[in-house]
């Protein structure tokens, strides 16, 4: 073997070795951290402390069809909001670039001494401390390690309970009856439906109406969800569901529609526009159809 023959082949060696350096570190996967260990899959439950309020409970339902619903438990036992819930589970998988041994700290610098706010995934803490002044970031700490990281989710820990509640007025659509202040709607054991008021006591509306009203009342979502508050009682709606009576206080409806449910001690605030979707008035007698060309004339010739 020649000297050139031999340079070759070393060259060849040397850049196959190279080739496969490549593949390797194309194939290797970088881990990435995260402000906690959990998965999302293994979080089945939430709770928010609140001081010397109730603790906000949140827990995972799994659904016949296998798909997944969060519930509060605490302090109102309702369907919770799901986007919100989904923000609030996203900070459990925050990626962090650099964090630091908390118990080498003086926590009381960052206000993590006594945290701001805190929230529990499982049994795994987060807590919140100040915000750094030169970048606006926060201080946490989870699983004994401290980061400085850009949070979003701060308002909502530290938010009221409600602001956690489903918008949606009703989460089971299987209405039976329906009872307005003067209009009664039931369905009848063969699964048709009849509507009664004081001045109709039978059909006081129309197929399409009924069907339209219930429509209404299953899709009607508030744009907020406060805390129970007394208020001047305009009026009640009353909606059977299965064996569970639903009962809805209305105490306003200017500027906004609320609907509040005393039994759960939380209000719904709906657009003042979903007032005659839900309320009516309702057109029960049709309109008269335009005169015909033929009886215009008649007339005229009378």
């Amino acid at each position: 073997m020649n000297s050139r023959t031999f340079i070759n082949i070393l060259l060849l060696l040397v850049l196959l070795s190279f080739i496969g350096l490549y593949v390797n570190s194309k194939n290797t996967t970088t881990e990435v951290k995260r402000l906690t260990s959990l998965s999302l899959n293994e979080i089945t439950s939430i709770r928010i402390p609140h001081g010397d309020k109730a603790d906000i409970v949140l827990q995972k339902q799994t659904l016949a069809n296998g798909e997944a619903r969060w519930n509060m438990l605490e302090p109102y036992s309702i369907k919770a909001h799901s986007f919100r819930v989904n923000t609030l589970l996203s900070l459990s998988q925050l990626p962090i670039d650099e964090s630091f041994d908390s118990t080498t700290l003086n926590l009381q610098h960052y206000a993590l001494d006594k945290p701001r706010a805190r929230i529990i995934f499982n049994s795994t803490e987060i807590a919140f401390g100040k915000t750094n002044p030169l970048n606006n970031k926060r201080y946490l700490k989870s699983e004994n390690r401290l980061v400085l990281i850009n949070d979003e989710t701060y308002p909502l820990v530290s938010a009221q309970a409600a602001s956690l509640v489903d918008l949606m007025l009703l989460h089971d659509k299987n209405i039976s009856t329906l009872t307005l202040a003067d209009l009664k709607i039931e369905k009848t054991p063969n699964a048709h439906w009849k509507s009664s008021s004081k001045e109709i006591p039978d059909n006081a509306l129309t197929a399409d109406q009924i069907q339209s009203l219930l429509e209404n009342w299953r899709g009607a979502q508030a744009f907020a969800v406060h805390k129970y508050m007394p208020r001047k009682k305009l009026g009640t709606i009353k909606i059977t569901i299965g064996d569970a009576v639903i009962n809805f206080e209305l105490s306003d409806d200017d500027p906004w529609l609320i609907l509040a449910r005393r039994d759960l001690g939380i209000e719904y605030h709906l657009d003042s526009s979903q007032k005659q979707k839900l309320f009516g008035p309702f057109n029960s007698t049709p309109e008269p159809s335009a005169p015909s060309q033929a009886e215009s004339s008649g007339a005229s010739d009378a």
